[in-house]
């Protein structure tokens, strides 16, 4: 198992710490904690709940103390449907994770998380990965559309780094991130 390293968090003045802080709690309210996150997981795989946790042990410290579990297990797994073809799967879902909770405001971040979550959750009866993979990531382009149509901060960051996926993905399978965004 390798360790991903910690968020990197650009510097902050004490008084935006704080107001990121209020903003966090009022778009991210609910059980956040580890034994949530395994409860869900197992519920929402029907996996043994060990094995459950196996599948995103790796990304969900990211989340897990941050983002409900009822929002935050969807998308770990959507997030892991989304960048499955890439070179380094873990590490691209790692960096799109961070980039959304760190850099976007936290309504945004909040928008982003539920666009996959409601992705994973519309695309859970899909058979094959590249058809969820497709649905979610239109979802996704919708709502980045959305956010860099309004202007959103720090949506460059996100948007630059999905390009870069796109990339990798282009040389590798044959399928893009945000074709046509």
């Amino acid at each position: 198992m390798s360790t991903m390293p910690g968020l990197l968090r650009r510097a902050r003045t004490e008084s935006e710490r704080q107001r990121r802080a209020t903003e966090w709690l009022r778009w991210f309210s609910g059980d956040s904690t580890e034994l949530s996150y395994r409860r869900e997981l197992a519920r929402v795989t029907g996996l043994q709940p060990q094995l459950a946790w196996e599948l995103v042990q790796d990304l969900a410290p990211l989340l897990v103390d941050r983002v409900p579990a009822t929002l935050g297990v969807p998308v770990l797994l959507a997030t892991s449907v989304l960048v499955a073809d890439l070179p380094k799967p873990t590490e691209a879902s790692w960096t799109l994770l961070a980039a959304t909770l760190e850099e976007l405001e936290p309504a945004h971040a909040r928008t982003v998380l539920e666009t996959l979550a409601l992705g994973w959750q519309a695309c859970s009866g899909a058979i094959g990965n590249e058809e969820r993979q497709r649905f979610i990531r239109t979802e996704l382009q919708r709502t980045i559309r959305r956010l860099v149509a309004s202007d959103a901060p720090g949506i460059d960051a996100l948007t630059a780094l999905l390009t870069a996926f796109e990339g990798d993905s282009d040389r590798h399978s044959g399928s893009a991130i945000l074709k046509d965004t």
